[in-house]
């Protein structure tokens, strides 16, 4: 396995993450009922290509607000320890299907520091 070098290679950890996420009964309604992203993934796979790519490779131009995005969705319904937990698990177990390395650890971490950050914030 390659280590993530490319945007490419993050569309392809969004696309098949997000097949988990879509799958999973326990989070998917934040995607198909909350924010409807179900209803333009591809538009929001440019948009998580353009925040990784920032964070990872230091590029990009990702300028939402983030945290402020998420914050607006858990206003509509809390986010629990279980959905993070579940957002982890699958992001996870999708880098370490396709990817291994320095950059594929990287994300892991960036993703549980940013889930620690939310938990913490929406108290």
């Amino acid at each position: 396995m390659t280590d993530i070098e490319t945007r490419e290679d993050i569309a392809l950890i969004m696309r098949k993450f997000y097949e988990k996420l879509l799958n999973d009964d326990s989070i998917n309604f934040f995607f198909t009922k909350l924010t409807k992203v179900s209803e333009h993934l591809e538009e929001h796979f440019d948009i998580l290509a353009t925040f990784w790519e920032q964070s990872l490779f230091l590029k990009g131009g990702y300028s939402n607000n983030m945290f402020q995005i998420h914050k607006e969705v858990h206003y509509k319904h809390n986010f629990t320890k279980e959905h993070f937990d579940t957002w982890i698990k699958h992001l996870h177990t999708t880098i370490d299907a396709h990817f291994k390395g320095k950059i594929a650890e990287q994300m892991k971490t960036n993703a549980l520091s940013m889930a620690t950050v939310m938990q913490i914030k929406f108290q």
